[in-house]
């Protein structure tokens, strides 16, 4: 795994209980941009029924045990 050269800016969020968080990134690099394609093609082929789609994880799993 590749060491990340930007610094995480981490500030307590006083609306919301935890922490909110930016990871600047200005240039995604080629297996982002390669696994969001790949989603999208994804999406696609669920539209179109080529593929199957789930609603939920418990008809995923359902799917996956019957399988």
């Amino acid at each position: 795994m590749k060491a990340m050269k930007s610094a995480i800016n981490v500030q307590v969020n006083k609306k919301h209980d935890g922490l909110s968080f930016e990871m600047p990134n200005s240039k995604p690099s080629k297996e982002l941009l390669d696994a969001l394609e790949e989603g999208e093609k994804i999406i696609q082929e669920v539209r179109e029924g080529k593929r199957q789609g789930y609603n939920n994880v418990n008809e995923m799993m359902r799917a996956i045990l019957d399988d």
